[in-house]
């Protein structure tokens, strides 16, 4: 048997701290999955609080991906803030927008180098 089984609880459910050897309990919303130790998932699912449910995880290389496409958007969101300051040139309220949506966009795009 496996160490870990994957569940998800039919209504929501509470995982005590000590079963997943956290600081705080672990409240776990209507059918998400959550790995927890093979004993108490078998006693959740004979109990019906809980059923048998894979927990996805994503592949490494998904999570580089992912934070590549986030730099790709922050970009973009930066150039085309550029622009819209550009287009506002006479326009004092709509170039105050623009240039505050871009302050923004940059600051995003900061966070996301580091």
């Amino acid at each position: 048997m496996a160490s870990k089984i994957g569940i998800a609880f039919v209504k929501g459910g509470i995982i005590p701290a000590a079963i997943m050897k956290k600081d705080k309990d672990v409240h776990v919303p209507p059918h998400d999955a959550i790995e927890v130790p093979a004993d108490y998932a078998q006693h959740l699912i004979d109990d019906k609080f809980a059923y048998a449910k894979d927990v996805e995880k994503p592949a490494k290389d998904d999570r580089k991906g992912k934070g590549a496409a986030a730099m790709v958007a922050a970009e973009k969101a930066v150039a085309d803030a550029e622009a819209k300051v550009t287009a506002a040139a006479d326009d004092i309220a709509a170039k105050a927008d623009a240039e505050q949506e871009l302050s923004d966009a940059q600051a995003a795009l900061a966070t996301l180098k580091g």
